[in-house]
């Protein structure tokens, strides 16, 4: 055997396993006929060769007539099962004269020679089972360790061991060791760059740790920086004979024609996974042929199969071997072959997201899109993914940021912004607003940097949508008048109509109600101009709720029963359902609680059906205040609470403020005015922040009430002064209201029909 290493880490639970397998018949008093096979199986670089000697050293007493030792690559020749034999038969102290020249009466006579002794086979590095099967002993005294790159499902009866990358805690203790523990502790940070950069590889870690070790002058952080570099890092990650290429290239070299291109091209996307479709894309075949080819990479340990929720087949690449991998692309392709295949990928990438919004919202609603090519995927493959849209955007939601990422890098203008624009169907529902923001910020640079005019004002219109949601009033007003004058010298309908739908949520939000009412006029017109029907939907559900809290409870009926209509001619559940969430609140209005009770009890069903998480906010939000309105404050809170969590979750602060004002209301109720005190404390500096300056009057007014009951009831006039200051600068009814209620001095709280169900 070779020596085993003295700073050997980690595998202790695989030794134990093997231990246990390897001695089962000491242990028992049960013979054993089959000869006992340990399968150790892993990339390249990840310590199978390690483990298996450093289980054979431990084993020593258990086989005690000795062990047999081959590497398999390093072993030549064309007849290399006969010459191991006969090394073997030398080893057992056959002389050269008594070996046979027939190979089968080599393996029979090996056989023959190890009949009842405990020898260890330790056969390494083999290739596939035609190199494992004549080695074999038939005596079940004896045993036998494979290691392989590949899993060889032809042994019979192997106990599979699959051995991966170090997690960081035992990175850790790897390159304390190799290293020292006072140059790793004087340096965490770096050490930790270079446990990343080698990522949990022991070959990567002990070049790493052995390059350090020989060059004490430099500090840790030397050798992070030079890692960083991706371009250069398989160099870096080389010493005196120890080289993580070489290992690569053993595997990479024994692929077919077929699996080599595409181990190659699958280095190109940058998405951390990597869906089966795009091997067919890539290769432009079908997808059966190219999962096949995928399944190579697998068996060859250069590709980590995937499990997705959805049940298709995925993929991912450790960082190195996605390192190495592209060393071979740029080797083997030209940079018009490299565009190519990204812009087929990334056309794909828009194809399946267009068609995913278009199955969510019954057609091409509520979007624009650019000339940028498609890529189809084979025959019925969309159909199989797209089955759940909402399901599939949220599987692939890094793989859609990771493809804007990428066009925005290769310059792809026109299929940046469409991408980033169509993502935002997946992003508002699931209040990812980081991924929200990154995208529709690199797209409009993009686009700028192009001068497309177009794509500049579709991410304007994006970013402006953006802050609209983070109540970022002032902001969203900004994007939204310079996306709308793009949109009014390009001649776009739909783009002005799309901005003139949101600004108006904006002066909503301002109290700028008269330049509210126009804007939606305006773009209600438009939207049926150009057939968008969720648009006009949306638009006459915002119309209803502004005629709601006028008192013209008849014609925001009569807009809602349209918008109903829209929705459910286009089968749009989630528009629907905001919908029905605004007839809940119309039979607030009308005292029928009942009714809006069985109303939002539907909403939330749905919202929850189709992973609205947003629209869960909103409708938790509802019933309880419906439950507040009917005295079940136990229910209610309980209501409120799981409102505020999910609406914080889902990135939706106007729900949080106002579920966090709700919350103090029953809390007053209760007389349990320091409980009251916190939450309206928080929801004023939520709508405080949000802008939302009716809201902050409401709060100021309830908190007025909180300090009134308190002994000195000390600081209820402030609270009322504020109030009257922020109504002031408003025309609406409702601040006429509160207004009025302010100075008759009679019952400042809120409280009765007046609370929105949600925006």
């Amino acid at each position: 055997l070779p020596s085993s290493i003295a700073d050997f880490t980690g595998r202790e639970g695989h030794l134990a396993r093997i231990r246990d397998i390897l001695t089962a018949d000491q242990r028992s008093d049960s013979p054993r006929y089959a000869v006992p096979i340990i399968a150790i199986a892993g990339p390249g670089g990840v310590g199978k060769s390690t483990l298996a000697v450093r289980a054979a050293h431990e084993l020593s007493e258990a086989f005690p007539d000795g062990h047999l030792y081959v590497d398999h690559q390093a072993a030549i020749g064309e007849n290399r099962t006969g010459t191991l034999l006969a090394r073997f038969l030398r080893a057992l102290g056959v002389p050269d004269t008594a070996i046979p020249d027939d190979p089968a009466e080599r393996a029979q006579m090996f056989r023959s020679r190890l009949a009842g002794k405990r020898v260890l086979l330790v056969l390494d590095d083999v290739a596939g089972e035609h190199e494992v099967l004549p080695l074999l002993p038939g005596s079940p005294t004896c045993a036998v360790v494979v290691t392989s790159r590949t899993r060889l499902a032809g042994l019979p009866g192997a106990h599979w061991i699959d051995i991966d990358a170090f997690d960081r805690e035992t990175s850790l203790a790897l390159l304390t060791k190799l290293v020292g523990a006072a140059r790793v502790q004087a340096e965490p940070d770096a050490a930790a760059g270079v446990i990343a950069y080698c990522g949990g590889l022991p070959l990567a870690l002990r070049i790493a740790g052995a390059r350090l070790a020989a060059r004490p002058q430099w500090r840790i952080a030397d050798l992070a920086r030079r890692l960083k570099d991706e371009v250069n890092r398989l160099d870096e990650l080389s010493y005196r004979g120890l080289e993580l290429r070489s290992s690569m290239n053993l595997g990479f070299w024994a692929l077919s024609e077929g699996a080599k291109r595409l181990f190659c091209l699958l280095a190109l996307p940058e998405a951390p996974t990597l869906p089966g479709w795009v091997a067919a894309v890539l290769l432009e075949t079908g997808l059966g042929q190219a999962e096949r080819l995928a399944e190579v990479l697998v068996d060859a340990q250069l590709l980590e199969p995937v499990h997705n929720p959805d049940g298709m087949a995925g993929y991912r690449f450790h960082d190195l071997v996605r390192v190495y991998a592209r060393e071979r692309l740029a080797e083997t392709t030209t940079d018009a072959e490299r565009h190519d295949a990204l812009s087929r990928v990334l056309g794909a990438w828009l194809a399946l997201a267009e068609t995913a919004h278009r199955k969510e919202y019954g057609g091409d609603y509520t979007i624009l899109h650019g000339s940028a090519p498609r890529w189809s995927l084979p025959d019925g493959v969309d159909g199989d993914l797209l089955s759940d849209p909402m399901s599939w955007l949220d599987t692939e939601r890094a793989g859609l940021v990771a493809a804007v990422r990428q066009a925005a890098e290769a310059g792809m203008d026109e299929l940046c912004w469409d991408l980033a624009l169509t993502a935002v169907s997946l992003f508002e529902v699931k209040g990812h607003v980081d991924d929200w923001q990154e995208t529709t910020e690199l797209a409009y640079e993009v686009c700028l940097l192009a001068g497309n005019r177009t794509g500049c004002a579709a991410m304007l219109y994006s970013l402006g949508t953006l802050h609209v949601a983070q109540k970022r009033t002032y902001d969203a007003e900004r994007a939204f008048d310079d996306a709308f004058t793009i949109f009014q010298s390009e001649g776009n309908t739909h783009g002005q109509a799309l901005v003139l739908r949101n600004s108006a949520l904006v002066d909503r939000m301002l109290g700028n109600y008269d330049a509210m009412w126009t804007k939606y006029l305006d773009a209600l017109a438009k939207m049926r101009t150009v057939g968008d029907l969720i648009g006009q939907a949306n638009i006459l559900r915002s119309m209803a709720k502004f005629r709601m809290d006028e008192g013209d409870l008849d014609e925001a009926q009569q807009m809602l029963g349209e918008a109903l209509e829209l929705c459910q001619s286009a089968g749009y559940l989630r528009g629907e359902a905001q919908v029905i969430s605004r007839f809940g609140e119309l039979h607030m209005r009308t005292g029928q609680t009942a009714r809006a009770r069985q109303a939002l009890n539907e909403v939330l069903k749905t919202v929850r059906r189709i992973g609205d998480r947003v629209g869960e906010a909103h409708a938790l939000y509802g019933l309880g205040i419906v439950r507040t309105r009917e005295g079940k404050l136990d229910s209610a809170q309980t209501t409120l609470a799981n409102a505020l969590a999910t609406a914080v979750q889902a990135g939706d602060r106007a729900i949080e403020g106002q579920a966090r004002y709700a919350l103090g209301e029953i809390a007053l109720a209760r007389g349990e005015t320091a409980a009251s005190a916190v939450h309206l404390t928080r929801a004023q500096q939520t709508f405080g922040e949000l802008g939302s300056s009716l809201w902050q009057a409401k709060t100021f007014i309830l908190l007025s009430e909180v300090a009134e009951s308190e002994v000195d009831g000390g600081g209820s006039d402030r609270y009322l002064e504020q109030a009257r200051s922020l109504l002031s600068a408003m025309d609406s009814k409702e601040a006429s209201r509160l207004r009025r209620q302010i100075e008759g001095g009679a019952g400042v709280r809120t409280g009765g029909d007046d609370l929105s169900l949600g925006s």
